[in-house]
């Protein structure tokens, strides 16, 4: 399911009703999604996860973990740099939205981080800004508000989906 690329299905999660049968999955993985929804239209998504799930299938949201980002940075600004090393925040010409660090300064890496969450050059900007942020604690109760019970932080299964390092958290949990 997309709402820019190809995909069989298309509707925007959290505002529309996915189109699938209540009850038809046993699984939903959604890997650094739900930080591109606008943040009142989270536990609507999740909601809409729910209904699309058979009781006892399960659940797996990945994001941005905004607490580790931030704390790693008030922390120790140097650790950051060594974190984002290898992530360029843009490579384009210097002063473009497509080269926004070129002086690798971390207060730009972590605001990147947890606010842009863009691919420069892909389909313009806008549709992948994050407009969300959570940590594990902020996760688990969203997830429960949306009606999933015994959230669990997750390790990540690197055969499933190889997402994005250091920086993100976890969380899965069930339909009763």
């Amino acid at each position: 399911m997309d709402n820019t690329y190809e995909a069989s299905w298309k509707c925007h999660w959290g505002r529309d009703v996915i189109p699938a049968p209540a009850g038809y999955y046993d699984w939903v993985h959604a890997s650094h999604v739900l930080e591109h929804l606008p943040w009142w239209n989270t536990v609507p998504a999740l909601k809409e996860a729910y209904r699309i799930i058979k009781p006892g299938g399960k659940v797996t949201v990945w994001v941005p973990d905004a607490m580790t980002i931030i704390k790693t940075f008030n922390e120790d600004p140097d650790r950051v740099l060594n974190l984002e090393k290898d992530w360029e925040c843009g490579s384009g010409p210097l002063g473009t939205i497509n080269n926004l660090n070129p002086d690798k300064d971390p207060w730009v890496y972590m605001n990147a981080r947890i606010f842009w969450g863009a691919r420069p050059g892909e389909l313009g900007q806008e549709q992948h800004f994050h407009r969300a942020m959570f940590g594990y604690k902020s996760l688990c109760h969203v997830l429960k508000r949306a009606g999933f019970v015994q959230p669990v932080l997750l390790e990540r299964d690197l055969g499933v989906d190889p997402g994005h390092g250091w920086m993100e958290v976890g969380v899965g949990a069930f339909k009763e």
